[in-house]
């Protein structure tokens, strides 16, 4: 009996200690399980070598989208979606097996959605939200693209858990598995090493310092500075697209709510927060709104190359929300789309955006504010194509305009290790210089910097570069004689001045078919004295104009005109040569006229 009891006890012990241990298993050991029920992950080896990682934008050039398919509760978004998106790209439909993917397809088809842009990747999952558990892309040291495998904060979705590696398998990349707790929707990046999340972050890894946790996002996705910042929704979610949105490198959409909402305060602070952060232009962010006072998720949008998929409730809100992403995204294309949304799930929870792993990268800090410089504005990027191909010289450069004024092009030259620059000539005080960076690789890709190109084009004020500059007044009328002999030299004089103070040149226009030079530079103000003489009898009209040093020239002056009444050429030959011939007569005739006053 005291045997049987012990053997109970001992059966017990056992029982309670296999308990605790499930019980205390970590969602990284549950990832594990379910990865030995369906297959063996391997994980590529993360180098401390890696020093160049980059994790791509959503605002960056996609090749496509994953959504999941269920035949108990299908896609989470309509159709119209599906059918907008495979205009473009590619669109991954996440299936279990076979079975599903001909139903899908044949339902793609009798949607009218197009065929050739639409693939399957076959792998059970557990809900739609692909956002919150799809692959995380980088670009590795090598430039080669990889995904970076998280655990995903529902351990009650397992198969969900392991779609990043079913993804990276699918497509033959490499994967990296990073130890951190964590879900899409609550992240996201500009994609140049600059990323914000909500605290939940750090609620759901306590086994990890903060420090630790910045360490673990710098070595996998090359994350240099990491926004942590309180919820300001007061909902369980905790995700940062339930109430912002990066929607370029320097401008962050927050929600607004009337000041008698609940939650005012703690939205208003977001907002101060990140008006008060540097981007990665080195600016503060430029913070825009969307009016939310039903709590609709207008922020849970999703951008994919130049189209913006805005969820919208069917309210008299809906037409303001698409306005506002018009003015802060000029040029691309806002659509909006009804489905069941909540306020903690919409568009952007249900898709995951595909990274162009051969994308036509252009890097650049952009010229703001006030930009000073003699000798033009140098526009520098590093333009990087992950193809593999080369730059079309011909077609990769800065264009340029001045006052929405047509645009000009400068193509860009090479300054060694992918960076290009070009210089945009200096402009007078003021002006505003508008401007773009466009490339072009022999892949066929196209891309702009900013992304949509010349509607939303960077743009700066020169200032303190090239002053405003006035030509010289119309010079004087020119003085002299209005009369005289052909053959005999001249001189006529003018003035005038230049508001600017500069010295000013002088182009003398003499009547018969001659021009003077550029003469000067003669101080402004000053009287200039010049000579001519003309070779024929006739009336000639003489005028003058100015130019100062800047090259601004004044209109022609008033003109004078100028009588040479007689030919005396013949008649001077002979005289001045009559001392020779007959010296008796030219002495008697200089008599004569000496008497007579000529």
């Amino acid at each position: 009996m005291v045997k049987k009891k012990q053997v109970f006890w001992s059966v017990l012990t056992v029982t309670v200690l296999l308990c605790v241990t499930f019980a205390s298993a970590t969602a990284t050991q549950q990832k594990a399980i379910a990865a030995t029920q369906n297959s063996i992950i391997s994980y590529s080896v993360f180098s401390s070598s890696f020093a160049s990682i980059r994790q791509p934008a959503e605002f960056e050039p996609m090749q496509g989208a994953l959504i999941r398919y269920s035949s108990s509760d299908g896609f989470g978004i309509s159709y119209e979606i599906i059918a907008e998106m495979a205009e473009d790209v590619n669109v991954v439909t996440i299936v279990a097996n076979v079975s599903e993917k001909n139903t899908v397809q044949s339902q793609y088809q009798s949607h009218g959605i197009d065929l050739n842009h639409c693939s399957y990747l076959i792998a059970p999952s557990n809900s739609w939200w692909t956002r919150d558990y799809g692959p995380w892309f980088i670009f590795n040291e090598n430039n080669q693209q990889g995904v970076v495998d998280f655990t995903y904060n529902r351990p009650s979705r397992p198969k969900d858990d392991l779609i990043p590696a079913k993804y990276a398998s699918n497509q033959s990349l490499p994967l990296y598995n990073m130890s951190l707790v964590t879900a899409g929707g609550n992240y996201m990046t500009d994609g140049q090493g600059i990323a914000i999340s909500t605290s939940l972050v750090w609620e759901e890894n306590p086994g990890l310092s903060h420090a630790a946790i910045n360490q673990m996002v710098h070595d996998y996705l090359g994350i240099q500075t990491y926004h942590v910042v309180p919820d300001v929704n007061g909902e369980y979610i905790k995700h940062i697209d339930c109430w912002g949105k990066l929607l370029s490198h320097d401008t962050i959409l927050i929600r607004s709510v009337p000041p008698s909402d609940s939650q005012y305060d703690e939205i208003e602070a977001a907002v101060h927060y990140f008006e008060n952060q540097t981007s990665c232009y080195g600016t503060p962010y430029h913070v825009v709104r969307v009016y939310t006072p039903n709590k609709q998720p207008y922020t849970n949008s999703f951008i994919l190359n130049n189209k913006v998929f805005v969820p919208i409730m069917g309210d008299q809100w809906d037409g303001d929300a698409i306005a506002s992403y018009q003015s802060a995204m000029p040029g691309y294309e806002v659509l909006g789309f009804s489905g069941s949304w909540a306020s903690s799930d919409a568009i952007h929870c249900r898709i995951m955006g595909i990274t162009d792993r051969y994308m036509l990268y252009i890097e650049h800090i952009p010229l703001t504010g006030n930009q000073s410089s003699q000798y033009g504005y140098d526009i520098q990027a590093e333009i990087y194509p992950y193809s593999g191909e080369n730059l079309i010289a011909a077609s990769t450069g800065v264009y340029w305009r001045i006052e929405n004024q047509s645009w000009n092009f400068i193509q860009m030259q090479p300054l060694g290790n992918d960076y290009y620059h070009a210089v945009i000539p200096a402009q007078e005080n003021g002006t505003t210089v508008s401007y773009y960076i466009h490339a072009e690789d022999a892949s066929g890709r196209s891309e702009n910097h900013p992304y949509i190109g010349a509607p939303d084009a960077h743009s700066f004020t020169a200032y303190g570069d090239i002053e405003t500059n006035s030509p010289p007044e119309k010079p004087q009328r020119p003085s002299g004689k209005a009369s005289g002999k052909i053959g005999m030299t001249y001189l006529y004089s003018t003035e005038t001045s230049d508001a600017d103070g500069d010295q000013v040149y002088y182009l003398w226009d003499w009547g018969d078919g001659n021009f003077s030079e550029w003469l000067g530079p003669f101080a402004s103000g000053t009287t200039t004295t010049v000579q001519h003489s003309w070779t024929a009898k006739g009336t000639y009209s003489i005028r003058v104009k100015a130019k100062d040093v800047q090259g601004d020239e004044s209109n022609w002056s008033d003109l004078l005109s100028v009588t040479m009444p007689r030919n005396q050429i013949i008649m001077l030959f002979v005289f001045e040569n009559m001392e020779r011939w007959l010296p008796r007569l030219f002495i008697f005739l200089n008599e004569i006229f000496n008497r007579v006053g000529m």
